[in-house]
Protein backbone atom coordinates (compact mmCIF):
# COMPACT_ATOMS: atom_id res chain seq x y z
CA UNK A 1 0.00 0.00 0.00
CA UNK A 2 1.17 3.44 -0.93
CA UNK A 3 -1.55 5.00 -0.09
CA UNK A 4 -4.94 4.83 1.54
CA UNK A 5 -7.52 4.09 -1.51
CA UNK A 6 -7.87 1.14 -0.96
CA UNK A 7 -8.91 0.28 2.58
CA UNK A 8 -11.41 3.53 1.97
CA UNK A 9 -12.92 1.93 -1.34
CA UNK A 10 -13.63 -1.44 1.14
CA UNK A 11 -14.73 0.83 3.74
CA UNK A 12 -17.12 2.70 1.82
CA UNK A 13 -18.42 -0.63 -0.13
CA UNK A 14 -19.11 -2.27 3.06
CA UNK A 15 -21.07 0.62 4.26
CA UNK A 16 -23.11 0.98 1.21
CA UNK A 17 -24.24 -2.64 0.22
CA UNK A 18 -24.92 -3.17 4.14
CA UNK A 19 -27.73 -0.17 3.71
CA UNK A 20 -29.19 -0.99 -0.13
CA UNK A 21 -29.97 -3.80 -1.95
CA UNK A 22 -28.78 -2.18 -5.55
CA UNK A 23 -26.03 -4.06 -6.84
CA UNK A 24 -25.24 -1.04 -9.15
CA UNK A 25 -23.80 1.70 -7.24
CA UNK A 26 -23.04 4.99 -8.39
CA UNK A 27 -20.16 6.45 -8.20
CA UNK A 28 -21.24 9.50 -6.50
CA UNK A 29 -22.18 7.57 -3.33
CA UNK A 30 -19.08 5.98 -3.52
CA UNK A 31 -17.52 9.81 -3.47
CA UNK A 32 -19.69 10.98 -0.51
CA UNK A 33 -18.36 8.07 1.65
CA UNK A 34 -14.91 8.80 0.94
CA UNK A 35 -15.35 12.76 1.70
CA UNK A 36 -17.13 11.83 4.79
CA UNK A 37 -14.19 9.21 6.38
CA UNK A 38 -11.72 11.35 4.77
CA UNK A 39 -13.01 14.97 6.13
CA UNK A 40 -12.52 13.99 9.95
CA UNK A 41 -9.03 12.73 9.72
CA UNK A 42 -8.24 15.30 7.31
CA UNK A 43 -9.94 18.21 8.89
CA UNK A 44 -11.14 17.72 12.43
CA UNK A 45 -8.08 15.63 13.48
CA UNK A 46 -5.26 16.73 10.46
CA UNK A 47 -4.26 13.35 9.95
CA UNK A 48 -1.45 13.50 6.92
CA UNK A 49 -2.56 10.71 4.57
CA UNK A 50 1.21 11.06 3.14
CA UNK A 51 4.78 11.36 4.58
CA UNK A 52 5.30 14.24 2.94
CA UNK A 53 2.86 17.49 2.91
CA UNK A 54 4.08 18.07 -1.04
CA UNK A 55 2.64 14.47 -2.04
CA UNK A 56 -1.00 14.64 -0.57
CA UNK A 57 -3.06 13.14 -3.21
CA UNK A 58 -6.26 14.88 -5.31
CA UNK A 59 -8.91 13.65 -2.29
CA UNK A 60 -7.10 15.33 0.25
CA UNK A 61 -6.52 18.65 -1.59
CA UNK A 62 -10.39 18.83 -2.43
CA UNK A 63 -11.50 18.02 1.46
CA UNK A 64 -9.01 21.06 2.41
CA UNK A 65 -10.07 23.35 0.17
CA UNK A 66 -14.18 22.42 0.23
CA UNK A 67 -13.51 23.17 4.14
CA UNK A 68 -11.99 26.62 3.21
CA UNK A 69 -14.41 27.70 0.54
CA UNK A 70 -17.32 27.32 2.84
CA UNK A 71 -15.69 28.04 6.23
CA UNK A 72 -17.44 24.69 7.88
CA UNK A 73 -15.14 21.99 10.35
CA UNK A 74 -17.76 19.59 10.12
CA UNK A 75 -18.84 17.73 7.37
CA UNK A 76 -22.57 17.11 7.90
CA UNK A 77 -22.68 21.50 8.47
CA UNK A 78 -22.03 21.72 4.80
CA UNK A 79 -25.05 23.09 2.57
CA UNK A 80 -26.44 20.70 -0.38
CA UNK A 81 -24.68 22.75 -2.83
CA UNK A 82 -21.20 21.95 -1.32
CA UNK A 83 -22.17 18.24 -0.56
CA UNK A 84 -23.18 17.89 -4.45
CA UNK A 85 -19.65 19.66 -5.75
CA UNK A 86 -17.73 17.15 -3.51
CA UNK A 87 -19.43 13.91 -4.43
CA UNK A 88 -19.10 14.71 -7.71
CA UNK A 89 -15.56 15.67 -7.52
CA UNK A 90 -14.64 12.44 -5.70
CA UNK A 91 -16.70 10.44 -8.44
CA UNK A 92 -13.44 12.04 -11.00
CA UNK A 93 -11.20 11.01 -8.51
CA UNK A 94 -12.37 7.84 -8.21
CA UNK A 95 -11.75 7.29 -11.89
CA UNK A 96 -8.34 8.27 -12.09
CA UNK A 97 -6.65 6.03 -9.63
CA UNK A 98 -8.68 4.21 -7.26
CA UNK A 99 -10.96 1.48 -8.90
CA UNK A 100 -8.98 0.35 -11.41
CA UNK A 101 -5.73 -0.53 -9.25
CA UNK A 102 -8.14 -1.98 -6.27
CA UNK A 103 -7.79 -5.46 -7.66
CA UNK A 104 -3.98 -4.93 -9.10
CA UNK A 105 -2.45 -7.02 -6.32
CA UNK A 106 -5.44 -9.63 -6.65
CA UNK A 107 -4.53 -13.45 -6.76
CA UNK A 108 -5.31 -14.73 -10.22
CA UNK A 109 -8.16 -17.15 -8.90
CA UNK A 110 -10.21 -14.54 -6.90
CA UNK A 111 -12.89 -13.28 -8.38
CA UNK A 112 -13.18 -9.31 -8.62
CA UNK A 113 -15.11 -7.53 -5.67
CA UNK A 114 -16.77 -5.25 -8.28
CA UNK A 115 -17.12 -4.59 -11.82
CA UNK A 116 -16.30 -1.52 -13.41
CA UNK A 117 -15.34 0.00 -16.99
CA UNK A 118 -14.04 3.07 -17.66
CA UNK A 119 -16.05 5.53 -18.51
CA UNK A 120 -18.97 4.42 -16.41
CA UNK A 121 -20.36 6.65 -13.69
CA UNK A 122 -20.80 3.06 -11.68
CA UNK A 123 -19.48 0.23 -10.00
CA UNK A 124 -21.60 -3.27 -10.63
CA UNK A 125 -22.01 -6.10 -7.71
CA UNK A 126 -22.70 -9.29 -8.36
CA UNK A 127 -24.99 -10.63 -5.75
CA UNK A 128 -22.09 -13.00 -4.25
CA UNK A 129 -19.89 -9.94 -3.74
CA UNK A 130 -22.97 -8.21 -2.07
CA UNK A 131 -24.16 -10.66 -0.03
CA UNK A 132 -20.19 -11.07 1.27
CA UNK A 133 -19.71 -7.37 1.49
CA UNK A 134 -23.13 -6.95 3.86
CA UNK A 135 -22.65 -10.54 5.63
CA UNK A 136 -18.92 -9.21 6.56
CA UNK A 137 -19.06 -5.48 7.17
CA UNK A 138 -18.32 -5.57 10.51
CA UNK A 139 -15.12 -7.33 9.79
CA UNK A 140 -14.84 -5.80 6.66
CA UNK A 141 -14.38 -2.23 8.12
CA UNK A 142 -12.28 -3.28 11.10
CA UNK A 143 -9.55 -4.95 8.41
CA UNK A 144 -9.83 -1.42 6.47
CA UNK A 145 -9.68 0.85 9.19
CA UNK A 146 -6.50 -1.77 10.61
CA UNK A 147 -4.85 -1.35 7.55
CA UNK A 148 -5.57 2.63 7.28
CA UNK A 149 -4.38 3.29 10.82
CA UNK A 150 -1.32 1.56 10.29
CA UNK A 151 -0.05 3.56 7.17
CA UNK A 152 -1.22 6.67 8.86
CA UNK A 153 1.13 6.20 12.23
CA UNK A 154 4.13 6.42 9.63
CA UNK A 155 2.95 9.31 8.41
CA UNK A 156 2.51 10.71 11.89
CA UNK A 157 4.47 8.97 14.00
CA UNK A 158 3.56 12.06 16.80
CA UNK A 159 -0.16 12.02 16.62
CA UNK A 160 -1.74 9.99 19.59
CA UNK A 161 -4.55 7.61 19.18
CA UNK A 162 -4.10 6.76 15.54
CA UNK A 163 -6.73 3.90 15.16
CA UNK A 164 -9.28 6.00 17.00
CA UNK A 165 -9.49 8.66 14.54
CA UNK A 166 -9.30 6.31 11.69
CA UNK A 167 -12.33 4.44 13.38
CA UNK A 168 -14.73 7.49 14.11
CA UNK A 169 -17.20 8.58 12.00
CA UNK A 170 -17.46 11.87 14.09
CA UNK A 171 -16.56 13.45 17.30
CA UNK A 172 -17.99 12.08 19.57
CA UNK A 173 -16.85 14.15 23.32
CA UNK A 174 -17.94 13.47 26.67
CA UNK A 175 -19.77 16.40 29.27
CA UNK A 176 -16.67 18.36 30.85
CA UNK A 177 -19.64 19.96 33.43
CA UNK A 178 -18.15 17.72 36.18
CA UNK A 179 -14.77 19.65 35.29
CA UNK A 180 -16.75 22.71 35.54
CA UNK A 181 -17.09 22.38 39.19
CA UNK A 182 -13.76 21.32 40.30
CA UNK A 183 -11.96 24.09 37.88
CA UNK A 184 -14.45 26.72 39.51
CA UNK A 185 -14.29 25.37 43.18
CA UNK A 186 -9.57 25.42 43.00
CA UNK A 187 -8.52 27.43 39.83
CA UNK A 188 -8.12 31.51 39.77
CA UNK A 189 -11.58 32.67 38.91
CA UNK A 190 -10.93 34.10 35.68
CA UNK A 191 -10.13 33.24 31.77
CA UNK A 192 -7.48 31.30 31.42
CA UNK A 193 -6.54 33.12 28.21
CA UNK A 194 -7.55 37.00 28.22
CA UNK A 195 -7.98 36.79 32.65
CA UNK A 196 -11.35 38.38 32.55
CA UNK A 197 -13.17 38.14 35.67
CA UNK A 198 -15.86 35.21 36.19
CA UNK A 199 -18.79 37.21 38.39
CA UNK A 200 -19.73 33.85 40.50
CA UNK A 201 -18.30 31.68 37.99
CA UNK A 202 -21.49 31.42 36.10
CA UNK A 203 -19.69 33.06 32.51
CA UNK A 204 -17.14 29.94 32.70
CA UNK A 205 -16.83 27.31 30.64
CA UNK A 206 -14.26 24.31 29.93
CA UNK A 207 -11.41 24.72 27.34
CA UNK A 208 -8.61 22.10 26.54
CA UNK A 209 -5.63 23.93 25.89
CA UNK A 210 -3.73 21.18 23.69
CA UNK A 211 -6.88 20.30 21.73
CA UNK A 212 -9.41 17.74 22.64
CA UNK A 213 -9.08 16.38 18.71
CA UNK A 214 -5.73 16.23 19.36
CA UNK A 215 -5.65 14.00 22.22
CA UNK A 216 -8.89 12.39 21.79
CA UNK A 217 -9.41 12.30 25.38
CA UNK A 218 -10.08 15.15 28.48
CA UNK A 219 -7.03 14.98 30.72
CA UNK A 220 -7.56 17.28 33.93
CA UNK A 221 -4.01 18.30 33.44
CA UNK A 222 -4.97 19.73 30.61
CA UNK A 223 -8.46 21.32 31.25
CA UNK A 224 -8.12 25.62 32.18
CA UNK A 225 -11.39 28.13 32.94
CA UNK A 226 -12.21 30.02 29.13
CA UNK A 227 -14.70 32.88 28.73
CA UNK A 228 -17.09 31.56 25.72
CA UNK A 229 -15.32 33.83 23.41
CA UNK A 230 -11.74 32.52 23.95
CA UNK A 231 -13.47 29.31 23.85
CA UNK A 232 -15.11 29.91 20.22
CA UNK A 233 -12.21 31.94 19.22
CA UNK A 234 -9.41 29.69 19.85
CA UNK A 235 -11.69 25.90 18.45
CA UNK A 236 -9.23 23.59 17.96
CA UNK A 237 -5.97 26.00 17.34
CA UNK A 238 -2.87 25.62 19.77
CA UNK A 239 -2.39 28.54 21.65
CA UNK A 240 1.18 30.32 21.99
CA UNK A 241 3.90 28.60 24.21
CA UNK A 242 3.30 31.18 27.09
CA UNK A 243 0.00 29.40 27.69
CA UNK A 244 1.98 26.55 27.89
CA UNK A 245 4.36 27.75 30.22
CA UNK A 246 0.73 28.69 32.54
CA UNK A 247 -0.85 25.62 31.99
CA UNK A 248 3.06 23.93 33.57
CA UNK A 249 2.13 25.72 36.51
CA UNK A 250 -1.38 26.05 37.53
CA UNK A 251 -1.08 22.05 37.22
CA UNK A 252 2.53 22.55 39.75
CA UNK A 253 0.39 25.23 41.53
CA UNK A 254 -3.11 23.82 42.41
CA UNK A 255 -3.65 20.16 40.34
CA UNK A 256 -1.21 18.76 42.65
CA UNK A 257 -1.95 19.31 45.45
CA UNK A 258 -5.54 18.83 44.76
CA UNK A 259 -4.90 15.18 42.93
CA UNK A 260 -2.02 14.05 45.53
CA UNK A 261 -3.78 10.55 45.51
CA UNK A 262 -4.14 10.25 41.89
CA UNK A 263 -0.48 11.37 40.25
CA UNK A 264 -1.18 9.22 37.04
CA UNK A 265 -3.93 11.94 36.41
CA UNK A 266 -0.87 15.12 36.03
CA UNK A 267 1.36 15.29 33.48
CA UNK A 268 4.66 16.90 34.26
CA UNK A 269 6.34 19.42 32.02
CA UNK A 270 8.53 17.85 30.02
CA UNK A 271 5.36 15.72 29.12
CA UNK A 272 3.29 18.52 28.26
CA UNK A 273 5.90 20.01 26.37
CA UNK A 274 6.81 16.82 24.18
CA UNK A 275 2.98 16.75 23.01
CA UNK A 276 2.52 20.22 22.58
CA UNK A 277 5.99 20.12 19.91
CA UNK A 278 4.22 17.03 18.93
CA UNK A 279 1.22 18.64 17.53
CA UNK A 280 3.65 21.75 15.99
CA UNK A 281 5.27 18.84 14.31
CA UNK A 282 2.45 17.54 12.31
CA UNK A 283 1.86 21.15 11.30
CA UNK A 284 -1.36 21.47 13.88
CA UNK A 285 -3.11 24.58 13.28
CA UNK A 286 -1.18 27.79 15.48
CA UNK A 287 -0.83 30.16 17.25
CA UNK A 288 -3.47 31.41 19.31
CA UNK A 289 -3.79 34.27 21.72
CA UNK A 290 -6.47 36.66 22.49
CA UNK A 291 -5.13 39.71 20.90
CA UNK A 292 -5.00 37.51 17.12
CA UNK A 293 -9.18 36.25 17.75
CA UNK A 294 -10.43 39.26 15.83
CA UNK A 295 -10.37 38.60 12.07
CA UNK A 296 -9.19 34.93 12.66
CA UNK A 297 -11.18 31.78 11.36
CA UNK A 298 -11.09 29.50 13.79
Amino acid sequence: MSATYKPALLKALSRIAKRSDNLSIPLEDIGEEFAKMYWNQVVVYHLRQASSVSKESEVIRLISQTSRDYGMRNFSDLPETGKNRIRARMARVLTINVLAAFHASKPADMPQLFIWKRGEAGITLSPESHGFLRANCGVLELIANYHWASFLEACNRLAPKVIQKVARDGARRSSLAPYLRILTEDTARGCFYCGKHFEGGGDSVVDHVIPWSFLLEDPIWDLVLSCAICNSAKSDWLPESVFIERLVRRNQEVLREKLQNKASMLFGAEDIERLYQAAISLEWPRFWSPALRLGRLP
